[in-house]
């Protein structure tokens, strides 16, 4: 497997960002299938995964992956994931403008949520609204109430 620069430069910044917090969110498009996760989480473009300095396992953020052995319910499950995928990176309790997001990684159902929600809220009050949507999974609408937008875009 080759490494790709622009991952080997976001592994690069993932690590400093998770060394300088100790406990970061990362969000994960976990529809491809070299994301391995437990198959429950497969299929979510906005899988968000907590990284903790004080954690019992290794965590691994290489320049083409990040692995590690993360527990779901109990079940401790061996994680690999393509540093292709991650595509944003945050503190849980910290300011979202202090957040990373690598607008190339975005997935494709992502920017069409925030973009719809960003064009709702522009619109004027005046306007009927219409009351039509398309369904978003519960991940698509996290992601949209945290307000991508804020997050700062890593180029």
């Amino acid at each position: 497997m080759t490494i790709q620069f622009s991952d080997a430069a976001k592994a690069k910044q993932l690590r400093e960002f998770f060394q300088q917090h100790g406990r970061i969110y990362i969000v994960v498009d976990a529809t491809h299938d070299d994301v391995d996760v437990p198959d429950f989480l497969k299929g979510d473009p906005a899988l968000r995964l907590v990284l903790n300095s004080r954690m019992p396992q290794p965590i691994y953020i290489r320049d083409d992956a990040l692995t590690s052995d993360f527990s779901f319910s109990g079940q401790s499950h061996a994680c690999h994931i393509p540093m292709t995928y991650i595509w944003a990176a945050y503190q849980p309790d910290g300011d979202l403008e202090q957040g990373l997001v690598w607008e190339d990684c975005v997935p494709e159902t992502i920017r069409v949520v925030v973009n719809a929600a960003r064009g709702l809220q522009e619109m004027p009050s005046s306007e009927p609204s219409l009351d039509t949507h398309t369904p978003v999974s519960s991940a698509e609408e996290k992601v949209t109430r945290k307000k991508v937008r804020h997050l700062r875009v890593v180029k």
